[in-house]
């Protein structure tokens, strides 16, 4: 059993291929070039027929046995493909996925892959019975820093030359989204090959196609990032994020910072993020917002979001766009003392 990341495979399948390859996970682009790979090497390696099939809730799954059984001295060797469709398939699949460990043959390379996450699906019986025989794949969503990464090597791989400014635009509009990156790098590849492209010239191609969770609007929110925070903002209304469950999280996250805010002023700051379980990395997230935030600005926001969220459970609020916005821009750039306060709803 092996257990490689998408970056690896490419070096495994030159040195002979595995009867099985389990792939899971969310970010979908990874999964298909990672699929593409194993079609490729198997192309090469003598595996010339591909079957594909997908168990969704009407799958018959004689059909892929009467395939896994069908091997004789003279078929070809074959790849098959076996997509789970289904978020949660019932127990009667896990039951079938359990008989195909039986099945493998020399002349079959059995491929099985879907969106579930890694982790939940490597504790299911069926997978632990092939993973002995198989090379496992975990798929797992870029970080910021990772897609930088990812986006600079896929640019190098296509002769575009970016700016640092246009990479930055380009991981700002492709945020969450590598399939809509790797589209624009293409396109940009077939008019500027070899050339050096700034933001300017690249921001002439781009069509905002980032996807954005409510969380990486929180980090944006925390470090003070207005243009980001704006931005993912904008975004995630345009994916229809419910405005409530937005100004919930900028609540939730407020009401930390109150405790931190406290926190740092007894001297007590380490043990209060160990009592909020913050992890370690995330920690001079909110070291950067309660040195930007005072206890009185937080009380400031705290009272806007209340009176935000009466505003829009009434019905009153035409606008939820342009009132969010408020809320994240007194998040990131809080008044400086001596101010008065007056609330947006008075």
């Amino acid at each position: 059993m092996q257990k490689l990341y998408a970056n690896q495979l490419a070096s495994q399948l030159t040195q002979g291929l595995m009867p099985c390859y389990l792939i899971f996970g969310e970010e979908p682009l990874q999964k298909l070039e990672a699929i593409e790979e194993i079609r490729l090497a198997a192309k090469q390696q003598g595996f010339l027929e591909r079957l594909s099939f997908s168990a969704d809730a009407q799958f018959d799954w004689q059909d892929i046995y009467n395939e896994l059984s069908a091997m004789s001295l003279f078929a070809e060797r074959r790849l098959i493909e076996l997509e789970l469709a289904q978020a949660k398939p019932p127990a009667t699949v896990n039951e079938h996925l359990k008989r195909l460990a039986q099945q493998l043959h020399p002349d079959i390379v059995l491929l099985i892959h879907g969106s579930r996450s890694h982790s939940d699906v490597s504790k299911l019986a069926w997978f632990k019975q092939l993973q002995a025989h198989a090379v496992q794949v975990p798929i797992y969503p870029l970080d910021e820093r990772q897609q930088r990464q990812w986006l600079q090597q896929r640019a190098q791989r296509l002769n575009v030359q970016l700016t640092s400014d246009a990479l930055q635009l380009l991981q700002q509009f492709s945020a969450g989204n590598l399939l809509a990156a790797r589209q624009e790098l293409e396109k940009l590849a077939l008019t500027h090959t070899n050339e050096r492209v700034d933001a300017t010239v690249f921001s002439r191609f781009l069509a905002d196609n980032a996807s954005y969770t409510v969380f990486q609007l929180i980090d944006a929110v925390l470090t003070g990032n207005s243009a980001d925070a704006l931005h993912r903002l904008k975004r995630l209304l345009e994916q229809d994020t419910e405005a409530v469950i937005i100004a919930w999280q900028l609540q939730k996250e407020l009401l930390q910072l109150r405790q931190l805010q406290a926190a740092a002023a007894s001297g007590s700051l380490a043990e209060q993020f160990k009592q909020m379980a913050i992890w370690p990395k995330r920690q001079p997230l909110y070291q950067q917002a309660i040195k930007r935030l005072t206890l009185r600005w937080i009380e400031y926001i705290l009272q806007e979001l209340a009176a935000f969220d009466r505003e829009y459970k009434s019905g009153n609020l035409p606008d939820p766009l342009l009132a969010l916005a408020h809320l994240v821009t007194l998040f990131c750039h809080p008044i400086p003392r001596g101010f008065s306060l007056q609330h947006a709803y008075e």
